[in-house]
């Protein structure tokens, strides 16, 4: 079986009469055809180990025999990971049926935490997701995103990875806080030996964009039984290259343009800008129906520009006949560069909304037009000006160094195993920024856009800004000066175990792991001071500087109950300053009957601790993107429709056939769409979140090197810190306290005129901010079933292995606030899709060995919960959508790898990801009303080719 266990190795029993065998594989043989006719399954491996060693499996603290215990543990290999063509750990992740979205570096700039990638399981989210490196814990990303603290997957060398252990069921039990969803564990090579060179390259063969390359040394020396030590490098270098839309814009897909009349249109914010009614400025290039236009998607990113560096250093020493010593260092640095579109400016664009924290309110940026008096506004009053900055930096560098150092002593005493072990982890983070107003500045080197009247400077101050022409630095600094953060978290631990068997049974030994963890955290988060007073238009902050102590012990018993059964029992005493010690339990059965069937069930208390930005003193201020105002959202809609009718009436060469068009787009992304600036505090007072999960799965072996399992699990989250939705509060907006959601005065309305608003019934002011507090207020319950099957025959070829992992989504429920209820099931729904699938077979052939890949989503409805009237099935009739609009059709890709090892020491392979140029679905909700970016870059992306090399010099 390429190398893994055999079911029998997985699930060793007693020796049986043969006589007893052929019946039983046929009622194994019958359970697994149904099985099989109904649904696919997940690989559910293990590493392939003597069959007298005792390991220690995620999931489990007491080393066994067997590997496979009462936890679904899904085992990913070497040659399991290189057959998913995946360069970096986070894309290694993203392949598995149970991972779910999370967040990517690609898109970090819209994030509070540019420069990292995380990992999720189940939809529970990067904090209930715990990842471990080698079974101990890796240092959080110095920057928190908004509130939530996350280990940054990109620190982690995928070249130095033996293998990945994914226990899919709560970890709370033995590895404390984070662990709700699941544990991730890496684990890197040991004892290796040897100089391998490894270097890879891939790019869209569609476009030749979407690029990027790895290359990685891995060194061992010492051999621990000849020598008594063992060392091991490995050093890897990553680095993705940069690009705009406007090169990669004729291969989206062309039903986008359909969708909206905007997308792939040049702006009508342009450089040096026009003067509405009275023409372009003086010197523009582009001029269509007398605006000056600009090519919009030359600076809309579509993959920011990344050098990661990852070190990782390990060693082990025999200091004694029953004692070893260890020790490891990870080192990590990276770089992402993301280039920012530049501002645009207008009044049309309606004003900017952002939190103030030097009086925790709000503050307005209104664009303005020129005044009377301008030299390029000829009339006697102020008129309409657009303009696009585009002589001004605009890019965000984020810069993070990382590390984790280790060390620690392993030994035997009489049957007893123990290890303890201390280190030091943590990082810094520098985020700077340049390409947004500094409200101070702009009023010093433009004008005061809050005067009823424009002095006749705007725009045209001495020493400041001139329109169209070449300003200093010293200018564009104080208009656009640098902006940032800077993170720094250390955390120092010391941690022991010891396991062994404590007594002898007539059913078998009984097993007991117990150990403890004593740790302290500190996390800094630092705003520059343009940001610490609010001056950065349109920026929220994130600041903390907090620190604490922490520890747990925890035990674990394995009961022979019968030879046939066995009991699993853990538990886990955590004590965090501020609130309750809290126990986390854990019961297990693993049931046996015969050497081909296995049932095995877990019941897990766990828990989350409310982090250092969520309890301690912080600040934070934010936007809340893609709200749709109840209020104004429909009114807006169906003037939009009222502005695209006007301009249907309108030849093409009619210059306000553009303005109404653009006025169009502007009403939708305004008020169905929006971004509201959100004013939380921390909360002292936050209890930890707590979770209770329980599996129920059989496994069983057909014939021979054939296996299969079927779990069904259930989670359920409560006392989640959170803030109240704010589409939820808008729903209620009447019944709230005064000054929980501010709304603008009607006469700055971005999107109605007077003459409008009566029209439309509209009687309210545009958002401004909402503000609250981190709460234990929500609950999550999810259920689902995963599913595999692994296993391999043998031809006249070569061997076919076949591995299918798949998760079928039965539940998922999110508590709402305006109920005080559940909402709907979104199982289905936007984001969730019931069925994922993913489905390898390879073939070995001589020197040849190859895989082919097949990944399937099924779709979902566009709706998410049933407070979102505008993508329900009665809201996309009302915006014109056909139910085949209404949706995110399924989706599926294959992948095909081939590898060529007929030359000595080396190994060359071809990696073609969507082998048949799949496009995938149109995302209509990611893309918007009115929609400019793609909802996805895959859809450019089409066919990919990944060439890669690997060399052993010895």
């Amino acid at each position: 079986m390429n190398g893994s266990s055999t079911f029998r190795e997985r699930f060793p029993m007693p020796h049986r009469p043969k006589a007893a065998r052929p019946a039983i594989r046929r009622t194994v043989l019958a359970l697994a055809c149904a099985s099989v006719a109904s649904a696919a399954w997940s690989q559910e491996d293990t590493t392939n180990q003597p069959a007298a060693q005792k390991i220690e499996v995620t999931g489990s603290r007491i080393k066994r025999i067997d590997a496979e215990g009462a936890s679904p543990v899904q085992v990913l290999k070497r040659e399991d990971i290189e057959r998913t063509g995946a360069s970096t750990v986070r894309e290694m992740l993203a392949t598995l049926s149970s991972a779910t979205g999370s967040l990517d570096d690609i898109g970090g700039s819209n994030s509070f935490s540019p420069g990292a990638s995380s990992a999720s399981l189940r939809n529970l989210g990067k904090q209930s997701t715990l990842v471990l490196l080698n079974s101990r814990r890796v240092a959080a990303y110095p920057l928190a995103d908004f509130s939530e603290v996350f280990s940054n997957l990109d620190t982690l060398p995928l070249e130095a990875v033996d293998r990945i252990e994914v226990l899919k069921s709560g970890g709370s039990a033995l590895y404390g806080s984070d662990a709700v969803a699941g544990v991730i564990n890496i684990i890197t090579r040991t004892s290796y030996q040897g100089l391998q060179v490894d270097a890879n390259a891939q790019q869209s063969i569609e476009n030749g964009k979407f690029q990027s390359h790895s290359a990685s040394v891995t060194g061992g020396f010492g051999d621990m039984g000849a020598d008594g030590y063992n060392v091991l490098a490995n050093l890897e270098y990553y680095h993705r290259s940069s690009f705009f839309w406007n090169e990669i814009l004729g291969y989206v897909n062309p039903k986008y343009a359909e969708f909206s009349s905007g997308f792939g249109t040049p702006s009508s914010y342009g450089y040096p800008g026009t003067v509405i009614g009275v023409g372009p400025v003086p010197g523009c290039t582009t001029e269509v129906s007398g605006l000056c236009m600009y090519d919009r998607y030359q600076r809309f990113e579509v993959v920011p520009e990344t050098d990661r560096t990852n070190l990782l250093v390990s060693g082990r020493m025999r200091l004694g006949e029953d004692l070893t010593g260890f020790a490891e260092v990870l080192y990590s640095h990276i770089q992402a560069t993301y280039q920012r579109a530049y501002q645009p400016y207008g009044v049309r664009i309606g004003p900017t909304t952002w939190g103030d924290p030097l009086t925790s309110g709000s503050k307005i940026f209104y664009p303005r037009g020129l005044p009377a008096g301008h030299p390029l506004n000829p009339t006697g009053e102020e008129i309409e000006f657009r303009y696009r900055f585009a002589d001004a930096p605009a890019q965000e560098v984020a810069t993070t160094d990382q590390y984790r150092v280790l060390a620690g002593l392993q030994g035997a005493w009489s049957d007893y195993d123990w290890e303890v072990a201390a280190g030091v982890m943590g990082g810094q983070t520098k985020d700077k920024q340049r390409g947004a107003f500094s409200d101070s500045g702009f009023k010093e080197v433009i004008g005061d856009y809050n005067a009823d009247v424009l002095a006749p400077d705007f725009f045209n101050k001495p020493n400041g800004y001139r329109i169209g022409q070449k300003n200093s630095d010293a200018v564009l600094s104080r208009l656009f000066p640098t902006f940032g953060y800077t993170g720094d978290t250390t955390q120092t631990f010391i941690d022991g175990k010891i396991s062994g068997d404590i007594a002898k049974w007539s059913a078998g030994n009984v097993g007991l792991a117990t150990g403890f963890d004593l740790r302290h955290e500190k996390m800094t988060i630092s705003p520059t001071e343009n940001l610490r007073t609010g001056d950065m238009v349109g920026f929220g902050v994130s600041a903390s500087d907090a620190s604490r102590s922490f520890g747990a012990v925890f035990a674990e018993l394995s009961l022979p109950i019968l030879k046939t059964l066995e009991a699993q029992v853990a538990g886990r005493v955590d004590h965090f300053p501020g609130f309750p010690t809290h126990f986390s339990p854990k019961v297990g059965l693993r049931y046996q009957p015969i050497p081909e069937f296995l049932v095995r069930s877990t019941y897990e208390g766990g828990f989350r601790a409310p982090n250092l930005t969520e309890s301690a003193q912080s600040t934070k201020f934010a936007f809340d993107p893609g709200i749709d105002d109840p209020k104004r959202c429909p009114q807006a809609l169906e003037l939009a429709d009222d502005l695209v009718a006007q301009a249907d009436a309108l030849p093409d060469t009619d210059p306000n056939k553009a303005l109404l068009l653009a006025r169009a787009d502007n009403a939708r992304q305004n008020e169905c769409g929006t971004s509201v600036a959100i004013v939380t505090a921390n909360n002292p007072d936050l209890k930890p979140e707590t979770s209770r999960s329980f599996t129920l799965g059989i496994g069983f072996q057909p014939i021979r090197n054939w296996s299969a399992t079927v779990d069904y699990w259930n989670i359920r989250r409560k006392n989640e810190i959170g803030l109240k939705s704010t589409q939820d509060l808008l729903t209620v907006e009447d019944t709230l306290p005064a000054n929980t959601i501010t709304r603008d005065t009607v006469a700055n309305d971005p999107t109605f005129t007077a003459a409008e608003r009566a029209a439309y019934g509209v009687s309210v002011g545009a958002l401004q901010s909402v503000h609250g507090q981190f709460e234990n207020l929500l609950q999550t319950k999810t259920a689902g079933v995963d599913m595999s099957v692994k296993g391999e025959v043998a031809t006249p070829i070569g061997p076919v292995s076949m591995d299918v992992d798949a998760t079928y989504l039965l539940s998922y429920y999110a508590w709402s606030t305006t109920r005080n209820g559940w909402g709907d099931n979104l199982a289905g729904r936007y984001t969730f899709p019931r069925w994922t699938v993913n489905f390898t077979t390879g073939l070995k052939t001589g020197d040849f060995s190859q895989s082919l890949r097949y990944a399937w989503n099924s779709s979902t409805a566009l709706q998410y919960d049933f407070d979102d009237s505008t993508w329900s099935p009665e809201g996309c009739a009302d915006n014109g959508l056909t139910p085949g609009q209404c949706k995110v059709s399924e989706y599926s890709r294959w992948d095909y790898s081939v590898a060529y090892t007929g030359i000595k020491n080396l190994v060359l392979g071809v990696h073609v990801r969507n082998v048949f140029n799949q496009r995938p679905p149109v995302d209509l909700r990611d893309f918007g009303f009115g929609g400019i970016i793609p909802s996805s870059y895959e859809d450019a992306q089409g066919r990919m080719l990944k060439l890669s090399l690997q060399y052993k010099f010895m």
